[in-house]
């Protein structure tokens, strides 16, 4: 009951307005992408801002479906795809702290606040993953 409410609390709190500002920040980056491909200028951060809307994108995916997991009980899940995503959307974050103009307060807010849900739900999964094992079948 404990781990469904607090998935529940950072869905709401972290990955929600996460995946908003997200879908806001995706089409601006990929319309900048886009231009620079075409205009044949910037390769190098155009490469870069696709690299970080995939890996971050992922990285979404991956806390959504950890949500999913944590909410219901799921005794079955990838969890390939969950560590996988969840490694990229930290990557992602973290490049973006290191790489973008503003203070350090901001950009650790800013771009840090889904790295909360990572560290929240890894520990969840890990617990989830001790205590929800199936038993094995017997020979």
């Amino acid at each position: 009951m404990r781990t469904k409410l607090l998935a529940q609390l950072i869905g709401f709190v972290v990955i929600v307005p996460s995946t908003l500002v997200a879908l806001f920040y995706s089409a601006l980056g990929l319309m900048f992408a886009l231009e620079s491909i075409q205009r044949q200028q910037a390769l190098s951060s155009a490469a870069l801002v696709l690299a970080c809307l995939s890996g971050g994108w992922l990285g979404i995916v991956a806390l959504w479906r950890a949500y999913f997991v944590l909410g219901t009980d799921q005794h079955s899940f990838n969890s390939t795809f969950i560590w996988m995503g969840f490694g990229c959307g930290s990557l992602v974050s973290l490049v973006l702290i290191g790489l973008v103009n503003g203070s350090l307060l901001f950009r650790g807010v800013f771009f840090g606040w889904p790295l909360l849900a990572v560290a929240v739900f890894t520990a969840m999964l890990l617990r989830h993953g001790t205590r929800a094992a199936p038993p094995a079948p017997s020979a």
